[in-house]
């Protein structure tokens, strides 16, 4: 129950329904334990029995093990980068989020294979994924449809997380179509804004909805563009992450975790906005 609850990919199902689980469970056991009350709590088993204590014993050990990451990636060594959350008007979460060193099942970018070939996984490290949930408490009208439209994060205004620098600003990819299975190597359509310490970079944006410029700077909270599909996504999402500025390309730059308003985005966190 705890390695579904914690790492379980709700978004496909419902995150509402992801509470219901701990009282399914709980239920269970009660009703477990009034059934075997009564009888002895060990009996010696024959061989084959022995081979099921064993075999039990090791999916435990593995479940205990992630679970144990789980908690680990809550987290981390360098104190967080506060941000103001980038959406506004709706519920959202967290799908991907949290420290990635400690759990590639909550946070998949750091040990990503794709991102640790192309050498951007350091600055990913911290990564989150954001999208927004419908009135059912998944992330799209229809299970895992291949339209963006019927998203309901697509197209959401995208506000800064920060002030700053406008850095960088790519602006040409068109929308990947969801599960199509060979999306680009990028984060497609971004904005990275930046200071002198902290840069602050968001992907995957609308094509054509960047209203911010290189050079420019933009306030906390000022709309920057809308989210979209573009670059190496499997469904339309924000993919947000703080890094520490240093010389050469941001995708060398070491990666910092974040929190927003005060709140840490691990895998399955919501937020409820106004």
């Amino acid at each position: 129950m705890v390695f579904v609850y914690l790492m379980g990919s709700w978004v496909f199902a419902s995150f509402y329904s992801r509470y219901a689980l701990p009282i399914l469970t709980a239920a269970t056991i009660i009703r477990s334990f009034i059934q075997v009350r009564n009888l002895p709590f060990f009996v010696t088993p024959h061989f084959s029995g022995w081979i099921g204590y064993g075999a039990r014993m090791i999916i435990s050990a593995v479940l205990i093990y992630f679970v144990v990451g789980a908690f680990r990636s809550y987290f981390y060594i360098e104190p967080p980068v506060h941000l103001a959350f980038p959406f506004k008007n709706g519920v959202y979460a967290v799908f991907e989020g949290g420290n990635g060193r400690r759990s590639p099942l909550m946070n998949y970018h750091y040990g990503a294979a794709q991102h640790k070939g192309a050498s951007t996984n350091l600055s990913m490290c911290y990564a989150v994924d954001i999208t927004k949930v419908t009135p059912w408490g998944n992330d799209a009208y229809g299970f895992m449809p291949m339209q963006n439209a019927r998203y309901a994060v697509f197209n959401q205004t995208v506000y800064s997380p920060s002030e700053g620098e406008i850095l960088d600003v790519e602006d040409k990819w068109p929308n990947e179509t969801p599960w199509r299975g060979n999306p680009p190597y990028n984060v497609g359509n971004h904005v990275l804004i930046a200071t002198k310490e902290l840069g602050v970079l968001m992907g995957h944006l609308q094509k054509g909805s960047i209203v911010v410029k290189v050079g420019e700077r933009v306030g906390k909270g000022q709309a920057i563009a809308q989210s979209g599909n573009s670059g190496w996504t499997s469904q339309p999402h924000l993919h947000i992450q703080a890094m520490k500025v240093s010389a050469g390309l941001f995708w060398g730059w070491e990666g910092l975790p974040i929190y927003f308003d005060g709140k840490n985005p691990v895998k399955n966190t919501l937020f409820f906005k106004n």
